[in-house]
């Protein structure tokens, strides 16, 4: 395995000195928080070719991946970026008389993640440094999901329904304005592009694509645990799987109300703080009505965790194809989103 490795700076960084941007001052704080090293032992297992230039270094590769996470970047974009800005190419550790690594090797990286599975171990390191720190303090656990559309193009209706709804309107009298196709989330189609997208339906709103389901810390919204699904996954199928056993009071909206996850918070004897869903034929008595109004105020900081995944991280939609690649791109959303968190953790104090 032979890999580039910058230990001393070269004249171009010596001549300019340390940063002072505010992309500088960010990227200090979180160097400052994070140890590196094992992170980086985890990626060597990544190697390079034995012929050819020394390949650069997994964790400058990893931390470009995290650059564009946190500025929302597109691989082309995020090459650019590093080679226009210097607090860019300083937190990744490439001189500034080096040029940033291609797309394309930024792409096959990604791919050798996802091949590899290292992405839950590094979570699994990342969250142990922020437990050693005492930013998980473990008094209650938020539970939330959000539809990640998918990147692919939602699936038209078929031929077949086409001609239905074609021969519907030509036989009606008077036509309506539009003709009604068939509802995509009952027609249950699929899209040759991304077949593991799903259609789900909340309210009156269809979305196309998958879901991503978070367990938060509720003091400093450390994302504790995070699954990935197919639209259509209920909220409550996946729940049990985010219950955390040292994690306080678990709360959740009225897509999580199930005997299975209520019977494991009371073996852990955890506080159910699980909003309650009525029926048209058990409508909420008032109490419970007041109980999921005083729920629904503490359960609500798990939406501004998917505000800033969305609005800042780029999880408003769905990068690439497949339900393999979506789970690496929440992993790389939740790594960012905790360890930005952990960098400007103690200036919240």
């Amino acid at each position: 395995m032979v890999h580039r490795k910058y230990e001393q700076l070269g004249f171009v960084d010596q001549l300019i000195g340390p940063g002072r941007s505010r992309s500088d001052k960010f990227f200090q704080d979180v160097n400052r928080m994070v140890d590196w090293a094992p992170i980086s032992e985890s990626l060597e297992v990544i190697h390079s070719s034995p012929m050819g230039r020394p390949a650069l270094t997994p964790l400058l590769m990893f931390k470009v991946l995290l650059i564009q996470r946190w500025y929302d970047l597109s691989d082309p974009a995020v090459q650019d970026a590093i080679d226009d800005r210097k607090s860019f190419a300083r937190f990744i550790g490439l001189p500034l008389d080096e040029a940033a690594p291609d797309y394309s090797t930024i792409s096959r990286f990604r791919t050798e993640l996802v091949q590899r599975g290292l992405m839950a171990p590094l979570l699994e390191q990342l969250m142990a440094q922020i437990e050693d720190k005492n930013l998980v303090l473990k008094q209650g656990t938020l539970m939330d999901a959000t539809f990640v559309p998918s990147a692919a193009r939602p699936p038209s209706l078929p031929p077949k329904e086409k001609k239905k709804a074609k021969a519907k309107h030509e036989a009606a009298a008077q036509p309506p304005a539009e003709p009604q196709p068939k509802d995509p989330f009952v027609s249950g189609k699929r899209s040759k592009v991304d077949p593991d997208a799903r259609w789900a339906k909340k309210g009156n709103q269809a979305y196309f694509g998958y879901k991503c389901h978070i367990a938060v810390d509720q003091e400093h919204r450390i994302v504790r645990a995070h699954r990935v699904t197919q639209a259509n996954v209920n909220d409550c199928t996946t729940a049990p799987e985010l219950v955390q056993p040292d994690g306080g009071a678990h709360y959740g909206d009225k897509g999580y109300p199930s005997q299975p996850l209520r019977d494991l918070l009371a073996k852990h004897n955890l506080p159910d703080g699980i909003m309650q869903l009525g029926t048209k034929h058990g409508p909420l008595l008032p109490a419970s009505r007041r109980r999921n109004r005083i729920l629904s105020k503490l359960r609500a900081p798990a939406e501004g965790v998917f505000g800033e995944m969305k609005n800042r991280l780029g999880l408003w939609r769905a990068r690439y194809i497949g339900l393999q690649k979506i789970q690496l791109e929440c992993d790389l959303v939740v790594f960012a989103f905790n360890l930005k968190t952990m960098a400007l953790a103690p200036k919240r104090n």
